[in-house]
C-alpha cells in the first residue's frame, strides 16, 4: 500500500533529516512543497534527491493557495492514503503508522482521527537541534482529521480534510507538533509571512491567530499552565521519536 506523507516547507532545513527518518521508519513516500525557503531546504531536497516542487506565494504564508497546491499533486500522484503534515509535526504510533492505515483500510475506514499535542518553548537550552530530547510540555490535547485515503474530491481546509462519504476510525497514537518550540526569531518570521497574507486578504485573520498568541508571550511559555508529557500516556510515543534521533545519528555515521 502506498502511503504518501505530503507537506509544504519554509525554512525547515534542520527539521529535514529528522523529518526523512521519520518517514522511513513508518513506510511513508514523503513528498515536500518548498514555499521558496532561502536557508538551503530546497537545495538540500534536491541534493538528497527527495521527491519535491516548488511554488512562489510572494512571500507571504498563504495557507490556502498552498493547501490547493497540496491537493493538486495528491490528484497526479494518486497514493491509496495520505498522511498531511509539517516538517516539525510528527503522528507517531507505535507500529508503523502505514501498518495502522493498512488496518484502518481492512476496516473500511476512509479518514482518520488522531490526537494531537502542541509542545512549547518553556525557556530550555537549544545548543544543539534535539527537538525529541529537548522539549516536553503541551497544552490542551486537540484531535484532528488530517490522514485519509485517497479520494477523486478532496476538500481541505486548515487542519481538517474532508470529501463525500467519510468513514472515519481511530489511530491509536498522537501527533506532535514541535512548532511552537521554535526561536523567536525562526516564530516572528513566520507570523511576519502571515501577517503579509491576512493584509493582502488571501487568507482570513482568524487563521494562524495562534501567532499572535505567541508573540506576546515572545515565544516562550509557563510550565506551570502545561502538562509534562513523561508523566502521561503519550510518553511512549515520544520515545519512539528519540529513537528516530539515535537511529539517525547512526545512519549518519554510516
Amino acid at each position: 500500500m502506498k502511503v504518501l506523507c505530503i507537506l509544504t516547507v519554509w525554512n525547515e532545513i534542520d527539521y529535514l533529516p529528522l523529518k526523512i527518518k521519520y518517514c522511513e521508519e513508518n513506510k511513508l513516500e514523503p513528498y515536500f512543497i518548498d514555499n521558496m525557503s532561502d536557508d538551503g531546504t530546497w537545495e538540500w531536497l534536491q541534493k538528497n534527491n527527495i521527491a519535491s516542487h516548488r511554488i512562489d506565494t510572494n512571500g507571504s504564508f498563504n495557507l490556502r493557495r498552498l493547501q490547493d497546491e497540496i491537493v493538486k499533486t495528491i490528484h497526479k500522484l494518486k497514493p491509496d492514503w495520505v498522511v498531511y503534515n509539517g516538517c516539525d509535526l510528527f503522528p507517531v504510533t507505535l507500529k508503523p503508522l502505514a501498518d495502522e492505515l493498512e488496518t484502518l483500510d481492512r476496516n473500511g475506514y476512509n479518514l482518520a482521527w488522531i490526537d494531537c499535542v502542541n509542545f512549547y518553548n518553556t525557556g530550555e537550552e537549544r545548543d544543539v537541534f534535539d527537538p525529541f530530547n529537548t522539549y516536553f510540555y503541551y497544552g490542551v490535547i486537540k484531535r484532528y482529521k488530517m490522514i485519509h485515503k485517497y479520494n477523486p474530491v478532496l476538500k481541505y481546509e486548515a487542519d481538517d480534510v474532508s470529501f463525500p462519504g467519510q468513514k472515519v476510525g481511530n489511530i491509536n497514537g498522537v501527533m506532535i507538533n514541535y512548532g511552537n518550540t521554535k526561536t523567536a526569531e525562526e516564530r516572528e518570521k513566520t507570523l511576519s509571512r502571515r501577517q503579509k497574507a491576512w493584509n493582502n486578504g488571501s487568507v482570513p485573520k482568524g487563521h494562524g491567530i495562534h501567532y499572535v498568541r505567541g508573540h506576546k508571550k515572545n515565544w516562550v511559555w509557563d510550565k506551570k499552565e502545561l502538562t509534562d508529557v513523561r508523566l502521561t500516556k503519550y510518553n511512549s510515543y515520544v520515545k519512539k521519536l528519540q529513537k528516530i534521533t539515535q537511529n539517525l545519528e547512526e545512519w549518519e555515521k554510516n
